[in-house]
């Protein structure tokens, strides 16, 4: 059924929307630098389509003045903003729409812009983090699969016929090692291919609606990882939910707005959950508390901490206050496992890669051993 309903979907892809979509590549520190600029601007009392000129003569980047153009003309058409903007949905989350449309409503549109620039650099805050704690085993790990690849393909063919001519009785190590060296050789082209067809199925599991929830579900128990990535999904959702409950938006549409600026699917699905269970008048805390008790050693999605301070809420009625204090306790534990990931993950990689070192070389060395104790 899976199957079917893939190559349904893939049928059913509107390839000339895709096409005719206007929305270029924004990075996340490009959109902060608009939304920075834009606050600024308007706060000094510069008109909209005023700070929009203004931004597009500052900026040096063409995917940034073709957004800003596109914004400016849309208005110049009596367009409204929130609608000029989501009409880039690749761009701009639904948060931001969320906070647009709000406050375009009451003419504070300065206070918006803030709220989405500090949200943003609060979410590169947090991949940073977790990028510096993944960058250096990838550099390792990376450095030491080309180094195989550059021995098994140019050092070992070299070794295998100084040791041919030589006619040496080879130890099973060497050989399995000109055995693997082989292989590569005669077939490296299907590896390649094989590597780049497998990246481009999982970018697609990845991004399919029908699959990508089992790739997240995947994610978020991948050994070692799982907590930094949990840790990290649950400050967004925390901060996010802050923001939007301190700007008076009812908890049903905090929590579809919330969801989907999480970037997992299985996350996602969970709080959908929660929020149709919600609609039918059952209290959050036993949504995301109660519940969670039961299925606590087999899926702890949320932990104990955040559905309390839900539980305070429904008697004092002071979750915004509660949240943000959450956040932070999440932000500051990504921190503590970034460190410890940092100080745990260097000596493992020294050591997986100081041993295929010293298998190589001892590969090579052993029929000369050998030949040694002949003599």
């Amino acid at each position: 059924m899976v199957i079917k309903d893939l190559i349904l979907e893939i049928k059913n892809i509107d390839f000339k929307k895709l096409l005719k979509s206007r929305s270029p590549k924004i990075s996340q520190k490009q959109k902060i630098f608009f939304f920075d600029s834009l606050y600024n601007l308007i706060n000094s009392w510069i008109p909209l389509t005023n700070s929009l000129s203004i931004i597009q003569f500052q900026s040096k980047e063409k995917n940034i003045k073709y957004l800003v153009d596109s914004i400016s003309k849309d208005i110049n058409k009596w367009k409204k903003l929130y609608e000029s903007f989501a009409s880039f949905e690749n761009t701009f989350s639904n948060f931001d729409l969320s906070m647009i449309k709000m406050w375009e409503v009451t003419w504070k549109l300065s206070n918006s812009f803030e709220i989405i620039k500090d949200r943003e650099e609060q979410n590169a805050q947090l991949k940073s983090k977790v990028i510096w704690a993944l960058i250096y085993p990838a550099i390792i790990t990376t450095l030491s699969i080309w180094m195989i690849i550059w021995f098994m393909l140019f050092v070992i063919p070299r070794v295998q016929k100084m040791y041919s001519d030589a006619r040496v009785n080879l130890p099973s190590l060497t050989q399995n090692v000109i055995n693997i060296s082989q292989f590569l050789q005669q077939n490296y082209l299907y590896l390649i291919i094989w590597v780049i067809l497998m990246i481009l199925f999982l970018a697609f599991l990845k991004k399919n609606n029908l699959t990508k929830i089992y790739v997240d579900k995947i994610i978020l128990k991948f050994p070692v990882f799982w907590r930094l990535i949990r840790k990290k999904i649950l400050a967004i959702f925390s901060h996010t939910l802050w923001t939007l409950l301190q700007n008076w938006i009812m908890i049903n549409e905090a929590l579809e707005i919330s969801k989907k600026s999480l970037e997992n699917a299985y996350y996602e699905r969970k709080i959908d959950e929660i929020s149709k269970e919600l609609n039918e008048w059952i209290p959050l805390s036993e949504l995301i508390w109660i519940r969670n008790l039961k299925i606590w050693k087999d899926d702890p999605y949320f932990p104990i901490e955040l559905a309390s301070i839900v539980k305070i809420w429904e008697q004092t009625w002071k979750l915004p206050s509660l949240l943000i204090k959450i956040s932070a306790k999440f932000n500051k534990e990504v921190d503590v496992i970034v460190k410890w990931l940092s100080n745990i993950i260097e000596p493992i990689v020294i050591i997986i890669v100081w041993s295929i070192v010293w298998t190589m070389v001892m590969a090579i060395l052993l029929p000369f051993f050998n030949m040694v104790n002949v003599v």
